[in-house]
């Protein structure tokens, strides 16, 4: 059986290299365990441009683990908190769920 977490993001948004830029938060509800971190990101932006706000951008080609190009950094870790593996196989049951 699939579980679903909720989780909070802060995210690091900036218009282009001459512009300010700031985290904001945002916070997806009932993300399936079994998706991945991209996944989780797809669900945010759709969330937002359902609400008419601009997308979160991050660059990704594959999505199997082999091209790299997902080089996020996740709590501080490039590609996340698990070593050997790219963000798109990085898979949300390694986080908890927030309330």
């Amino acid at each position: 059986m699939e579980h679903t977490i909720n989780v909070n993001l802060k995210i690091w948004r900036q218009r282009g290299p001459k512009e300010p830029g700031k985290f904001v938060k945002y916070r997806v509800e009932n993300v399936s365990t079994g998706s991945s971190f991209l996944e989780m990101l797809d669900m945010l932006n759709q969330q937002l441009v359902d609400k008419g706000e601009e997308p979160v951008v991050f660059d990704n080609d594959c999505r199997e683990g082999i091209c790299g190009m997902c080089s996020l950094y996740v709590n501080g870790h490039p590609h996340g908190p698990v070593q050997g593996i790219t963000t798109c196989q990085l898979h949300m049951r390694k986080f908890h769920n927030e309330e």
